[in-house]
Formats: C-alpha cells, sequence, structure tokens
C-alpha cells in the first residue's frame, strides 16, 4: 500500500507577503542544539530517528522472524517502510514549520555553507538525522515567498576560533571539546556556539552592499 495525495486547485489570488522586520540574524548548526542563534534565540535538535529507534528495532524484528515470501513478511516489510516514512514526514515537516517562522521573523539569515559529507564522517547517521542539508534547500524555498535574504557565509572560515568582539584569532578552538574559551587579547568569555552564530552573522551582513540590507 502506497502514500495518497490529496491535491487541490482553487481560483484564489495568490498574495505575496514580504517580511519587513528589520531583523537579521545569524546561526551556527550544531548537534546539541539544531541551531545557535546570534541573538539568543536557539532551536533544539528534534532527532527524529533516535526517537523513533525503538519502534523501527521492533519492526526490524518482526520482519526477521518472518518467512521469506510469505504474506506475513510482506506486511511486516511495509510496516518497517511506515515507521521510517512517519520519521521522515516528521522531520520534513519540521522543517518547512522552522523556515517559515524565521521567514516571518527575520529580513535576513545567514547561515554556513556547511560541509556535509566531511560532518557525517565524524559523527555519521546523526547528521542525517538532522538533515541539515534539506532544511537549507527548504529554508531558502521559503524565503523566496517572503522577501527574506539567506547569506551562506564561506564554509572555511574560522567563525568558532575569532573573537566576534575584537577580532583576535584563537587556534586552539579548532579543538571541538571546547566548548567554552576566554580572548587571550581582550578577555571577553565565549560560548563556543553563540560566538561562532555571531560571527557568521556580521560576516554575512558583511557580505552583502548596505544598500540592499532591508
Amino acid at each position: 500500500m502506497g502514500d495518497i495525495y490529496v491535491y487541490l486547485v482553487t481560483d484564489a489570488k495568490n498574495f505575496e507577503v514580504e517580511t519587513r522586520t528589520g531583523q537579521s540574524v545569524g546561526f551556527d548548526f550544531g548537534l546539541k542544539k539544531f541551531l545557535t542563534a546570534s541573538d539568543g534565540k536557539d532551536i533544539t535538535s528534534p532527532l527524529f530517528f533516535s526517537n523513533s529507534s525503538k519502534l523501527i528495532a521492533k519492526a526490524s524484528r518482526e520482519l526477521s522472524r518472518k518467512c521469506k515470501g510469505s504474506n506475513n513478511r510482506r506486511r511486516a516489510r511495509l510496516n518497517l517502510a511506515r515507521v521510517y516514512k512517519k520519521t521522515t514526514n516528521r522531520r520534513h515537516d519540521f522543517h518547512f514549520k522552522l523556515a517559515r517562522r524565521l521567514c516571518l521573523e527575520y529580513d535576513t539569515i545567514c547561515i554556513e555553507n556547511l560541509n556535509v559529507k566531511g560532518m557525517q564522517r565524524l559523527w555519521g547517521r546523526k547528521i542525517l538525522d538532522l538533515g541539515f542539508s534539506d532544511f537549507v534547500k527548504i529554508l531558502r524555498y521559503e524565503a523566496s515567498k517572503f522577501g527574506t535574504v539567506v547569506i551562506e557565509v564561506e564554509r572555511y572560515f574560522a567563525s568558532s576560533q575569532i573573537c566576534h568582539y575584537c577580532g583576535e584569532k584563537n587556534p586552539q578552538v579548532k579543538d571541538l571539546r571546547i566548548r567554552k574559551w576566554k580572548c587571550p587579547k581582550c578577555g571577553v568569555e565565549h560560548d563556543r556556539d553563540r560566538n561562532a552564530a555571531i560571527n557568521i552573522l556580521q560576516e554575512g551582513l558583511g557580505q552583502r552592499p548596505l544598500q540592499e540590507i532591508p
């Protein structure tokens, strides 16, 4: 049994909505927090696959017990596929709702240009569960409808290592285990991810001519 889709066609006029809040934000993608925001409005990580792991494991065990070629095995296989599909749909729904909310709240959104393959080598399935790449695509799609500008900062920009207050670079922060650090030059104390988000915002806005910023 496959999916059933219902399409509704109407003659309603399509009104374009342009966001004009005057607000800009930088986001740092992470594992514990889906997005760490430069303004402190962080988004927690909804690990849908992890939360569904017990249901997936149960459905997998039931499938393994069924005889090959039997109707019971076919039904068990469909049940496992439904569990996976439901997990994917929940993640997709979260991405769309979050993207829409952010586009209503901000005129300009600055994010990282992520090296997703490299992140997968480090953290494996968890990166797939978060779906960063899919979210960026959805964010750009929603932004096009609201007039919100999405700016991607170069992936090799050292957002975590630079003190957003004085601009001093601290190479020691390359160590991902360092979550908080003190700038050796100005003495300002930083939360690693918050500092990165602020730097991403500053770098992103610096890439755009001032007359184009809402």
